[in-house]
Formats: structure tokens, sequence, C-alpha cells
């Protein structure tokens, strides 16, 4: 999973924070009653142009590529239950390069269930077919394009929250357990290292105050790194990662609502080749609404992540900020600036990375809508051999019934 999806999913949590206004809510879709439930399709058609597909320092390839990703899931809604199996798909298919064509894949299943005022559970699985483009991944930097197509790989998710207090309790216990297991199927005298499985445990203990609507707490996480094969240097890259760390998180105080998490994580190498690192983390997720039609959100974010090949892990920071706005019922535009860097522990390389994106919304009937953005991306590092620059131009039709 590259940075730019990650960000994109923190994003996302913000912007259901403030999805409640009827200014920023895309039309809702029409439904097909099926089996007790609803029956959603939806589909969106896109053409872009990146100038520089391999995200290469030099030699840049450009070109131009038509998506197609259609979804459907089934949603069934009690009172206190709820239950949703979801199917997505992308599809690209470049003018030029078409080496670089995909299909990607990702089944779903989703419940929750909340037999009282004081417990709540959730669980979700899903199995994905994707792909890390060429020039991201095992492929970045100078030999991206030499590889002879992107690297492809299966992941299956599990996850399970329950939640004891919720917001009826003055004290309250929320634990998450999550696994994803990863398979590369190809490229694998490159990709085989990286299979893995990832196992995270997530302890929280929380207190509830302003009538639960803000919660301060306590969190005590452990994740286990486990590889299939050990990379030709290095050592084995298998980790544990202990962590702890401290926070508030509120919704709807005024206009504002979001979280704020501080603490640190330390990481274990079974290999005595890997030398253990630590590293103060954080999260912050703020959404401010000024006027029912107009949303500030700050992302901000300190982490550990797996390494692409180059050092024994990659100590990330990231901070986007993105504004809203509706300008009327039916137009709306997004804008986001995203500054990030990744320091690659026990190796000489430091990255500086930048994003700017901005899209346009126009709802030109009730089950459809039209879209337009332009984004830029650049990465600085001190190996010269993995700058980019990159800009893609973009735009979409979005249907539903």
């Amino acid at each position: 999973m590259n940075v730019e999806v990650v960000m994109a999913k923190r994003v996302l949590y913000l912007v259901g924070l403030c999805i409640s206004s009827s200014a920023l809510a895309a039309p809702e879709p029409q439904a097909t009653e099926l089996g007790g439930g609803k029956l959603i399709p939806l589909l969106s058609v896109g053409l872009k142009h990146d100038d520089n597909i391999f995200s290469q320092a030099s030699s840049e390839q450009s070109d131009t590529i038509l998506t197609l990703k259609p979804s459907v899931q089934w949603l069934q809604e009690k009172d206190t239950t709820s239950v949703a199996l979801t199917y997505s798909g992308d599809y690209g298919v470049y003018q030029d390069s078409d080496d670089d064509d995909y299909d990607d894949h990702t089944v779903s299943f989703d419940a929750s269930l909340s037999p009282s005022d004081f417990v709540e559970v959730g669980f979700g699985a899903s199995y994905g077919w994707l792909h890390d483009n060429r020039g991201e991944g095992s492929s970045e930097g100078l030999n991206a394009a030499s590889r002879g197509e992107p690297d492809e790989y299966e992941i299956s998710s599990v996850n399970l929250d329950l939640d004891f207090g919720r917001d009826s309790a003055m004290l309250g216990f929320l634990l998450q357990m999550s696994t994803d297991d990863i398979e590369y199927q190809n490229n694998l005298n490159e990709t085989a290292f990286r299979n893995r499985d990832e196992t995270d445990i997530v302890g929280r203990v929380y207190a509830n105050i302003s009538g639960g609507k803000t919660k301060l707490f306590v969190q005590a996480s452990q994740k286990d790194n486990s590889y299939d094969e050990n990379p030709i240097l290095g050592g084995k890259l298998d980790s544990d990662e202990d962590g702890f760390s401290a926070g508030i998180e509120w919704e709807a105080t005024g206009k504002t609502s979001g979280l704020i998490r501080v603490g640190e994580v330390d990481k274990e190498f079974d290999s005595s080749a890997r030398k253990d690192g630590s590293m103060n983390i954080w999260e912050v997720q703020v959404a401010w609404s000024p006027r029912t039609y107009s949303h500030i959100l700050l992302n901000s974010s300190s982490e550990p992540r797996e390494t692409n090949g180059t050092g024994n892990f990659i100590e990330a920071q990231d901070t986007s900020l993105t504004w809203l706005h509706a300008w009327s019922d039916d137009l709306s535009t997004t804008f986001t600036f995203t500054d990030g860097n990744d320091e690659y522990a026990n190796a000489n390389r430091e990255d500086d990375r930048q994003n700017i994106s901005l899209s346009l919304s126009y709802d030109w009937r009730r089950w459809m809508t039209i879209g337009a953005n332009y984004t830029h991306s650049e990465r600085d590092s001190n190996q010269n051999e993995f700058d980019f620059d990159r800009n893609i131009v973009s735009v979409s039709v979005d249907m539903s019934l």
C-alpha cells in the first residue's frame, strides 16, 4: 500500500465526520430492494493523462489512461445490526504502455452489532487482487521502466472491534484486532521478500466526559510482522512493535470534531543483524466547519512503516490540509496539500514528499456526478535516483441508479 493510499484513507475518515452537511453530501444513489436489504450499484468512468507514469527522475514517460471503477453493495440495516457485502473493481487501460494495464478486485464483508447501549461489536473481512504500479513499491527508482510488468499481489484481511462502554458509561474499553496476509504473485525475484503476515492488537481504556461527546484515553498496541522469506542482505525483517500512547477524541464540539494522540513505539527485530529502533508517534485528525457548506480538515501522523527494500524500516511523517467547499447545491471543490518525510532507519536515505490536489465535482443529475482533478506530486531524496515530479490531469463521470 503506497503513501498516497494511506493518506487518502485518513482524509476520507475526516470527510465522513463532515458528510452530514447536506451542502457537501453527494446525491443519494437509488437502491434496489433485494433479499431484505438494498442493492446499490455504482460506476465511475475516468480518463487521465499522467506525465510520469513510472515516477522517474529522468527520461519520464507519459501516457493517457482510461479507468473503470464498478462497485456493487448489498446492505441490510436494522435497529441494532448492519450487514454489508461489497465488490469493488478498478480497471486501467493505458493508451501506449499496455504492459501496465491492470484489473484490481476487492470483495468484503462488514457487520456491526449493538446488543445494548454499552456494547458494540464490529467485524470485517476482505480479499483483494491488487497491484503496485511500476515505479512504486519494490520497483521505485531508476529501474522501474526495466521491470516487465507491475507487481501483482493478493491481500486477505480480517478485523474485529469490541467496544465495552460506548457513550453510555463513564469508563470504557475498546479492543481492536486485525490481521493482513500479503502475497505477491509475480516478479518474485524482487517481490518474494515482501510477502508477510501483519497482526495488530490495540487496547484502549477511555473516560467519557461532556455527555459522551468527548473521550480521554490511553492506548497500548502490539504488532507482529512475520515475513515468508529473508532478503538477500541484512537479515530477517521479522519484528515486533510495542506502542503506548494517550489522547483525546471528540465529536461535534462546537464546529470541530477530531482526535489527537501522541506516544512512542519500539520496534524490535528477531535478527541480531537488524538494529532495533524507537520513534515518537502521533495521530491528528481534526475537522473544522466554519460554515455548513465549508470544511477544513487537518491530518497529521508519525508512524513506522515496512521497508520496500532500503533500510530496516521507514520512519514516516505526513501532514495534510484539505478544504472542502460547496459553492452551490450542485457544485463543490476540494483542495488538498500534503507534506511528508520518510527517513529510512539504518540507511543513508531520506525523502521529502509533497502533493497538491485540486478537484471539482458537479452533480449534473441525481444519478450522475461529473468531476475533474489536477494532482502534482514530487519527491526530493538525498539519493537522486528516487527524485521525481509528476502531474496528473483527469476527468470522471460517476453514475448510480
